[in-house]
């Protein structure tokens, strides 16, 4: 008699899942745990990780479409001091990554999986998977701030603001972030100064 395969939701993004999809997931928080801070002070949270396994933030990223400005606009420049001549583009991306570690930033997301294309509207993602993440904003993550990443975040901005998660503030006064996307100096500077406004120099 054949044995029926189960698929149970996963813990990360509430979707049935396979054993390949909770592996994915598995390395997806392993990769990101390298470069967790001790204590965080910017949380950055986007909705959810890119498709591909290989674009994963914490890789470090193939694709630079979020990468690069991402971290330009935060003032971690591409060449990072001590990488050995020749050491290759991985290992200057990873030193952005640890200098990233290092300020006290991490980035998570509200659905720790990549969502299906046109699954459901981001703010149905939102009011599913925001009171797991608030949960974890409190009792795993404990960042002194929270900075939501793009428009479409803003249904999670109101969230935090009603769910009294202790000392825990938005950027800006609470307005997310304008999309990230390559380029754009306005968006730069934006960013800038909303980074600067909880986290002088």
């Amino acid at each position: 008699m054949p044995t029926l395969a189960i698929s149970l939701p996963c813990d990360g993004c509430g979707i049935p899942a396979s054993a390949e999809h909770i592996a994915e997931r598995v390395r997806r928080l392993e990769l990101s745990t390298r470069f967790r801070p001790i204590h965080i002070g910017i949380l950055f949270v986007a909705l959810a990780p890119p498709a591909r396994p290989e674009d994963d933030f914490y890789a470090p990223a193939q694709s630079k479409v979020f990468f690069d400005p991402f971290l330009n606009a935060l003032e971690i420049p591409a060449a990072a001091e001590g990488i050995a001549p020749g050491a290759g583009a991985n290992a200057a991306d990873t030193a952005r990554l640890m200098e990233f570690q290092h300020r006290g930033h991490y980035l998570a997301y509200v659905s720790e999986c990549p969502l299906p294309e046109n699954y459901e509207p981001a703010s149905t993602t939102i009011a599913r998977l925001g009171p797991t993440l608030i949960r974890r904003i409190r009792f795993n993550y404990r960042p002194k701030y929270v900075a939501p990443l793009g428009k479409e975040m803003l249904p999670l901005v109101e969230m935090l603001r009603g769910g009294e998660p202790g000392n825990i503030q938005t950027l800006d006064q609470g307005l997310d972030f304008p999309a990230l996307r390559t380029g754009g100096r306005e968006w730069a500077a934006l960013f800038q100064r909303a980074v600067a406004s909880v986290a002088p120099r």
